[in-house]
């Protein structure tokens, strides 16, 4: 039987490591969407969702209409991913994004470069810790598709980082360029598509898949 001291000292470093997850999370918006997000989202029908989460970016783009997205284009060997594959689909092994790489393997495509995928208002741009590196998010309005009147894509493990929130880019633009988030991996794009805009950066694993779509599937039919 441990005494009130010893249970005291044992318990004061899980506590700290709590505390330390707790604060990074919040610093780093690393969870995805919210329960309130979610209960919102059943309330209301998809479009008028949307209208109601992404009414800051219906200014910033009837302000500047030339940087409305009219197409996509793959972020790497653009336009057409020409000379890369892809190591991990999305899915596998609850994976939310597409891992990226250059045909060479291994670190070959370090430092390659990386494009937005199509036009659009840069939201997100700095490095996060724990194995995401750099990052870059990119929102995208969409007025002419069916479903989703604005997108996001979302770049992660970068080497270099070429622009900065409140940049309004082109498709194709350089953005940054192909990294290890700082060595934890071999260089690879992580590349997620994202029809909820403004989560969190989120865990990069799930089995939940809200707000989340198949990148490719969506490049190639846009």
């Amino acid at each position: 039987m441990f005494s009130q001291h010893e249970t005291s000292r044992l318990l004061l470093p899980s506590l700290i490591f709590i505390l330390s997850f707790l604060i990074f999370i919040h610093s780093n918006n690393a969870d995805s969407a919210t329960p309130q997000q979610r209960d919102l989202a059943a309330m209301l029908d998809s479009s008028s969702f949307h209208e109601f989460v992404n009414t800051k970016y219906d200014k910033i783009f009837n302000q500047y209409p030339q940087y409305t997205s009219a197409a996509f284009d793959f972020p790497v060997g653009k336009p057409d991913a020409r000379n890369y594959f892809k190591a991990r689909e999305f899915g596998e092994s609850k994976h939310l994004g597409e891992d990226w790489n250059g045909v060479g393997g291994g670190n070959s495509d370090l430092g390659d470069p990386v494009y937005s995928v199509s036009n659009g208002y840069v939201s997100f741009a700095k490095n996060v810790c724990c194995g995401w590196g750099n990052i870059i998010r990119v929102v995208h309005h969409t007025p002419n598709h069916p479903e989703y009147k604005y997108v996001e894509s979302f770049y992660a493990h970068l080497d270099e980082i070429h622009v900065k929130p409140g940049d309004l880019i082109t498709r194709g633009q350089l953005i940054g360029t192909i990294g290890n988030a700082n060595g934890v991996y071999s260089a690879h794009l992580h590349l997620e598509m994202r029809h909820f805009v403004d989560m969190g950066v989120g865990p990069g694993y799930s089995d939940d898949t809200f707000g989340f779509l198949v990148p490719t599937d969506f490049i190639n039919q846009n």
